[in-house]
């Protein structure tokens, strides 16, 4: 197996990577939290899910972006909080894609009422290029850089022969 390069695991670019995606998905949920039915309808213009479920998922999707946003800014669960963003982002690139493939004509509901722009293979590579900052973190929560992304456990000192 080939080994990534080491910039891949700099701390500093795993803050970066860290604090720039929690801040993204804190700033695209609050919106949604506040007018859950205009998302709701963002949702139902993708024509992929069900009528019952898409009230469902208007309420859930941006407590769960909030939720991991937070936690990814505070530094803690890190891994589970970039695997859940990582899993929304590929859901968003799979809904995204399906609806111009077919066509549409809608918002992408992105940012909510703050971001009407339309569905296009910009806003694809938009969240294909949040998958990295994703993949990274998910990648080095337990690696070289994990200090900066989780709370170090403290070691104790070594013991002194004497």
């Amino acid at each position: 197996m080939m080994k990534a390069p080491a910039f891949l695991s700099n701390r500093y670019l795993l803050l970066a990577s860290r604090v720039s995606l929690g801040m993204v998905f804190i700033v695209a949920a609050v919106p949604k939290i506040a007018a859950p039915e205009s998302f709701a309808v963002s949702i139902e213009a993708y024509e992929l899910l069900p009528l019952f479920v898409v009230n469902a998922a208007a309420i859930v999707i941006p407590w769960v972006e909030l939720s991991c946003g937070l936690f990814l800014v505070a530094g803690c669960y890190a891994r589970a909080s970039s695997a859940l963003l990582g899993a929304l982002l590929a859901l968003f690139v799979v809904a995204i894609s399906a609806a111009v493939l077919r066509g549409l004509n809608i918002n992408c509901g992105c940012f909510a009422g703050a971001d009407a722009t339309p569905v296009g293979w910009g806003k694809v590579l938009e969240d294909i290029a949040l998958l990295i900052p994703a993949w990274l973190v998910f990648r080095n929560v337990n690696g070289p850089a994990a200090a900066v992304i989780e709370s170090p456990t403290p070691t104790p000192p070594p013991a002194t022969r004497g």
